[in-house]
C-alpha cells in the first residue's frame, strides 16, 4: 500500500533527513520510523516467547532501518566528493596558471594541466621528475638561490626565468613559491607559474625602440648641425626625412619636398637625369655618388655634391638610405626672405 504525503518515510524522502551527529542519534531515528511503519507487533518464532520475540524482531528492523540510514547518508556523501571532486577539477586543473607541488629536492610530486601543457609534457611523464631539467642552464643559478631559500628559510619567493619546452622551446614563466605541509605533514614547496613570453618579448621590444628612438635623436643631432643639406628615404628610395638645412635652403616646408618631391627643387635640365640615377642606386643597393643642381630660395640654381649611402640589417638587406648634399659654389645660406 503507497504511503501517504504525511507519512514520516515519505517526509524524510522529501525533506531530507535531520542531520545525524551520533549512533544514538541514528538509533534514535530508526527507532522512529520502526514505530511508525508497525513493524513492532511482527509475529515471533515458535521458539520465543510472544514479548522477545517481539523485541527480537523489532530489534532487527530497527537495525535494518539503520543501515537504511547509513547508506542514504554515504550516498550523500559520496554526492558531495564527486561535486567536490569536479570543482577541484575546474579550480585546480583548468586554472589558468601552472601549480606545481615539488618536494624539498626539487622532484615533481603533483602538476595540474595548465603546468603541463606549459611544458608541453604530459603530467605522467612530469612526476617524480625534477623541474630543473626545464630550466635553462643560463638562469639555474636564479632559481637555485630562490628554492633555497625556501626550503631553509621557508621565506616566500617570487622570480622570473626561462624554461624549455619539451622540443627545446625557450619561454619565459614568473614562479610564486610558499612551503607547505602535505596530508603526512611532510614539508612541499608549492609553486604557480605563469607564461609571461609576450611580457617580456614586449619590454625588449620597448627597450629597442628606446634605444633606436635614442639613437635616431643623437644622429640627427649630428646631421643637423651640419652645413650639408641632409636626408633620409626608406628601402624604396621615397624621401621620408629632410634637415632643416634642406628647407632653409630651398625655401619650402619639407611636407612638399618628401617622397619624390625634392625632385621639383632640381634643375629643369638635371631633373629626369637625377631620378633616373637615384633609383638605379636603390635598385641596385649600390653608394648614390652625382652632381646635379638645386634651386635655391631666392630662384637661383647653385651646384651640389650628392652622396647617399645604404644601412643593412644583420641580414644584409637595406632598411634606409642616409644622404647629404654638399654645395660646391660656397657655404649655403641659412638666410631667408
Amino acid at each position: 500500500m503507497p504511503e501517504s504525503d504525511s507519512h514520516p518515510r515519505v517526509r524524510a524522502h522529501r525533506n531530507g533527513p535531520p542531520p545525524i551527529s551520533s549512533a544514538e542519534a541514528l538509533r534514535h531515528r530508526a527507532d522512529e520510523i520502526a514505530q511508525a511503519r508497525g513493524l513492532v507487533h511482527a509475529e515471533a518464532p515458535d521458539q520465543l516467547d510472544s514479548a522477545a520475540a517481539e523485541q527480537v524482531i523489532h530489534e532487527l528492523r530497527v537495525h535494518q532501518i539503520e543501515l537504511e540510514l547509513q547508506n542514504e547518508e554515504l550516498r550523500r556523501t559520496q554526492e558531495s566528493l564527486e561535486r567536490s571532486r569536479a570543482r577541484y577539477f575546474d579550480l585546480y586543473d583548468l586554472a589558468p596558471v601552472g601549480y606545481f607541488t615539488l618536494r624539498e629536492d626539487g622532484v615533481i610530486l603533483e602538476v595540474n594541466l595548465t603546468g603541463a601543457r606549459l611544458l608541453d609534457v604530459t603530467r605522467a611523464a612530469l612526476v617524480e621528475q625534477p623541474l630543473t631539467l626545464f630550466i635553462l642552464p643560463e638562469d639555474q643559478d636564479t632559481f637555485y638561490f630562490a628554492f633555497r631559500q625556501l626550503v631553509n628559510a621557508g621565506n616566500e619567493q617570487a622570480f622570473e626565468l626561462r624554461m624549455a619546452k619539451s622540443d627545446g622551446r625557450p619561454f619565459w614563466v614568473w614562479i610564486e613559491g610558499a612551503p607547505a605541509l602535505d596530508d603526512d605533514g611532510t614539508t612541499v614547496l608549492r609553486m604557480m607559474m605563469t607564461d609571461i613570453t609576450f611580457r617580456k618579448m614586449s619590454e625588449q621590444a620597448l627597450r629597442a625602440a628606446d634605444a633606436l628612438r635614442a639613437s635616431w635623436t643623437y644622429y640627427r643631432q649630428i646631421a643637423e648641425s651640419l652645413p650639408q643639406l641632409v636626408w633620409t628615404s626608406g628601402a624604396d628610395g621615397a624621401w621620408d626625412y629632410l634637415g632643416p638645412q634642406w628647407m632653409q635652403y630651398t625655401g619650402f616646408p619639407a611636407e612638399e619636398q618628401l617622397v619624390l618631391g625634392w625632385s621639383r627643387q632640381l634643375h629643369p635640365d638635371d631633373r629626369a637625369a637625377a631620378i633616373i640615377d637615384w633609383n638605379r642606386a636603390v635598385s641596385a643597393g649600390t653608394v648614390f655618388d652625382a652632381e646635379f643642381r638645386i634651386r635655391r630660395w631666392d630662384g637661383s640654381y647653385r651646384r651640389f655634391k650628392w652622396r647617399a649611402v645604404p644601412l643593412r640589417n644583420d641580414a644584409g638587406a637595406i632598411v634606409r638610405w642616409f644622404g647629404a648634399n654638399t654645395d660646391l659654389d660656397g657655404p649655403p645660406t641659412a638666410e631667408t626672405e
